[in-house]
């Protein structure tokens, strides 16, 4: 008896293994659609991707990734966006509170779910009701580039004391722009600051008013995060520097990639690097909507020693000891 008994455990074991090995073979990546709005950003998905790696995720194997470039378009990036829902990806992946607020639009009737590797403001722009709670289909990690204005004015009248006036180059339009410009006004006011605002409806335009910018003007350009003024941070780096400008940008890839004298931030690739988190955690059934829209894990102030050297700005010793990086020291960290 027992021996039957044996023999017909060990035949049931074998055939739910073999019901157990299709279903392996059929078990198919988790797809993963990106919205990327432009090659500014193209860190931040390198980021992503890393971090999904550090998680054990196979690219091929567990996940896969479609992405569409949107190149500054945002008719794009709601075609891509509209592509992805139909298509019935997984989650759909962006950047920029620009992308994200059309993202997060298009795919709501769907409740695809939603992650941004980097987002200044989900919050002030209506994307999301809040940090702590988002309650919907929308999580991911904010740049912290609207709240931090405050700080950055802050950090740029310490490291260059000399500063009086500041010109503002950002969106007239965009809703976490609008908001930055807000907040860049009541710290103005009370670091003694004069900001000369410049409000942009396009790339080409923002580039027309760094060059005209002069030192007759402002003492230092200040870049408000939004689609049309990341996209041009090149130029507007080349054009601060041909008029002897400091440019503070809010990105560490804007001091490394274009030139630009300061930040004080992250950078896209390593709040890519940790939205991977929350994609896993959506991938292992929890719902977006339970979890908090993270801030960056680290803030870094960059220093271009030399830009500060083609346009004559000098940092004292204090300055230099404080910064995290130094561009173009002999004993750059």
């Amino acid at each position: 008896m027992r021996g039957q008994w044996a023999k017909r455990m060990v035949i049931s074991l074998g055939i739910l293994l073999l019901l157990a090995v299709p279903a392996a073979a059929d078990t198919k990546p988790y797809r993963v659609g990106i919205v990327l709005p432009g090659d500014q950003w193209v860190s931040g998905i390198e980021g992503l991707k890393e971090g999904m790696r550090d998680l054990g995720y196979v690219e091929g194997r567990d996940v896969e990734y479609v992405l569409v470039n949107a190149r500054g378009d945002k008719r794009k990036v709601e075609e891509a966006t509209r592509g992805f829902v139909e298509d019935r990806v997984d989650l759909i992946f962006t950047i920029t509170n620009t992308a994200l607020k059309i993202v997060a639009g298009v795919a709501k009737p769907s409740g695809t779910p939603v992650v941004f590797g980097s987002a200044s403001g989900p919050v002030e722009s209506g994307v999301v009701p809040s940090y702590a709670t988002p309650g919907t289909q929308v999580t991911g990690v904010t740049s912290g580039s609207i709240e931090l204005v405050p700080k950055r004015l802050e950090i740029l009248r310490e490291v260059l004391p000399h500063v009086k006036r500041v010109a503002l180059i950002g969106e007239r339009e965009a809703d976490s722009s609008i908001a930055a410009f807000r907040l860049a006004q009541e710290a103005a006011a009370k670091l003694g600051l004069r900001l000369v605002e410049f409000r942009v409806g396009s790339n080409d335009e923002a580039v027309a008013v760094a060059r005209r910018l002069t030192r007759r003007e402002a003492d230092a350009v200040f870049l408000i995060p939004s689609l049309h003024t990341v996209a041009v941070t090149g130029e507007i780096a080349a054009a601060a520097k041909a008029a002897r400008l400091p440019f503070a940008v809010y990105q560490v890839e804007h001091v490394r990639q274009h030139g630009a004298l300061l930040s004080y931030g992250s950078s896209y690739y390593l709040q890519g690097k940790q939205a991977a988190s929350l994609v896993d955690k959506i991938r292992r059934g929890v719902p977006p909507a339970q979890l908090p829209i993270e801030r960056p894990r680290l803030h870094q102030l960059i220093l271009n020693l030399e830009t500060a050297r083609e346009i004559g700005v000098s940092f004292s010793a204090e300055v230099l000891n404080r910064a995290d990086e130094l561009i173009g020291s002999r004993s750059q960290r």
